[in-house]
């Protein structure tokens, strides 16, 4: 996945982002995390290294949102 035409679809910390990724992912979206590299250096003070985006092709940027807004709605598919 290149870089140049990604979208910022969250942005957080990174131990969230990567839950983010991941549901993406398991739902047929691929994404990517951004800005991830300075964590490893900061391990367990990844609050140091700020926010991380997860970025979609523009494409599924819609199909992101509609997945991340059921998951802030506090219901998501494991409580149905």
């Amino acid at each position: 996945m290149a870089n140049d035409d990604l979208v910022c679809v969250f942005k957080g910390q990174t131990f969230e982002a990567e839950v983010v990724r991941a549901r993406l992912e398991d739902s047929g979206i691929p994404a990517m995390i951004q800005n991830n590299s300075l964590s490893a250096v900061f391990s367990s003070y990844t609050y140091m290294a700020g926010h991380v985006c997860v970025m979609v092709n523009p494409a599924d940027v819609d199909a992101a949102m509609a997945i991340l807004a059921q998951e802030t709605d506090g219901v998501n598919d494991s409580q149905l």
